[in-house]
This record gives structure tokens, sequence and C-alpha cells, in this order.
């Protein structure tokens, strides 16, 4: 009786293949990393299809901006698709210590400073999210958040299953110094538009001073209720910079103003977007 190698050759090969492949893809046995866009274009699920799926919405949603060594919650949302079962990769670019899964939440690990999900999650009214924990570096600075996420349609195999890569959410990492005075010259009082705008729920407003002055910066509601005063303090002429942070502000159009020795010199619009 002569042997069949290739019963065993073939098979062994094929094993030998995929395993390569899996590695090469940092694939674990519940979920993988090493999709996401983070270091330039990324590979994708490629396990749910070859091609990333225009039709499938992948989205990190949370604040734009960070206290240096603050947390924060995001999520990360996924939405159209065969929209049965879903799973995604979570990547930050700035700190390989950033990203944690909420406490008790077994359905995401942490894998090689990356989030994934430990088994495929179901949709409902054809969207499926999950919590994160974002702990931000101690530095200020610019991190960027990056995920990869599928809709499968979880009948254990590829077929029509579909992926996409998220839009890099951008976070600013601020220190909560207070004033800032960037310069101590300054040739008359302004005011300058706040950045970002819209924000959530941190944004940047520079000022000029004059002369020495008792300089207010107020913050007020759509009815011109004053809602917070950030500045309130005698003033060396000047340059300067506050970051205010409206995390207790709900959604919607505040105002700020300026005003120096009680005489409003101006007066702006910012929005908030939660």
């Amino acid at each position: 009786m002569k042997f069949n190698y290739r019963k065993i050759l073939f098979p062994a090969t094929a094993l030998f293949i995929i395993s390569l492949f899996a590695l090469s893809f940092n694939w674990f046995p519940f979920g993988y990393v090493g999709t996401t866009k983070k270091g330039g274009s990324g590979l994708g699920c490629v396990c749910h299809g070859v091609d990333s799926t225009a039709g499938v919405v992948v989205s990190i949603l949370g604040p734009d901006s960070v206290q240096a060594g603050g947390t924060a919650n995001f999520r990360v949302k996924i939405s159209n698709g065969p929209a049965i079962a879903g799973g995604f990769d979570l990547a930050s670019y700035l700190d390989t210590n950033s990203l944690y899964p909420v406490a008790g939440d077994t359905m995401v690990k942490r894998q090689d400073w990356e989030l994934t999900h430990t088994h495929p999650k179901l949709f409902s009214n054809d969207t499926v999210s999950w919590i994160i924990k974002y702990t931000a570096p101690p530095t200020a600075g610019i991190d960027t958040l990056y995920a990869t996420g599928n809709s499968a349609n979880n009948d254990s195999t590829s077929d029509n299953d579909q992926w996409n890569w998220s839009l890099n959410k951008t976070v600013r990492i601020y220190n909560p110094i207070g004033i800032i005075n960037i310069s101590t010259v300054a040739s008359e009082y302004s005011l300058s538009q706040n950045f970002p705008n819209p924000f959530n729920p941190v944004t940047q407003i520079d000022f000029s001073v004059a002369r020495t002055s008792e300089i207010k910066i107020r913050i007020y509601d759509i009815l011109g209720n004053e809602i917070a005063v950030p500045v309130a303090q005698q003033m060396k002429p000047g340059k300067y910079r506050i970051d205010f942070n409206g995390s207790d502000l709900s959604s919607g159009t505040y105002f700020y103003s300026l005003s120096a020795d009680g005489k409003t010199i101006s007066t702006k619009k910012m929005l908030i977007i939660k």
C-alpha cells in the first residue's frame, strides 16, 4: 500500500500558512490588535474581508481634551453592515499605558497596549459599542486614538462580513495651570476667539491687557446668565491665555466677555458639543 503524503502535507502546509498569517497580524484567540491606522495605513480587519466597507461607520466618541494625568471615558461605536455581532481594535499614538477596560468589563481586554474585544458583541438597533477608559500622559501634548471595527453576520465564517476604520480622534492633553502669561507687551485690550470651537470640554481663550487693570473673563449662557468667572483679578499689561473647562456645562451656545475696570471690552460666542 502506497502512503499518500499529500493527505498530510497539504493540511500541514495550510495550517502553517494560517499560523504565520495570524502571527503577522497579532491575531489572538478572541480578538486581535495591530489593525488600526496607527503608524500609517493599517491592515484592517482582514479576517472579515480583504477590503474596508465605507458603509460601516466606526466612531470614537468622547472629549476633545483631557487634563494631563487625568482620565476620561471614550466610546467605540459601530453602525451598519450585517449588524449581527461586532468587534473592535483601539490604539493610542502617544502613550502605551493609556487604554484600559472600564472596571468589571470582561468583554474588553488589553493586548500589546491596545484594546480589543474578548468575544463578539451583539448589535442593538443597528449599532454596537464599547466604553473604554483613557488615562492621559502626565505632560501636555496631542494624542490620537485610532480604531478599527467589524460588523459580522456571526455565522462562524467570514462570508459577507464587513469592516472599516474610524476617523482618527485627536485628544488635546492640557495642564491645569491657570493663567499663562504669553508676553509682557500689549498695545490694546483684546479678546481672541476661543480654540478649539466647538469644544469638549476644554477650550483655550487668549486676551490682551493694555495697562494694569482689574480684569474679568465672564462666561454666560444663551439667556445671558453669568455661569462662570474664570478670571477676576488685577493684571499687568501683557498677553495671556487660559484654559476654560466646560465639563459641568451642557451642550449648547455660550458667550464669554473681557472687561477691564468694570468696562466690557469684547464679547464672543463659543459652542460646546458633547
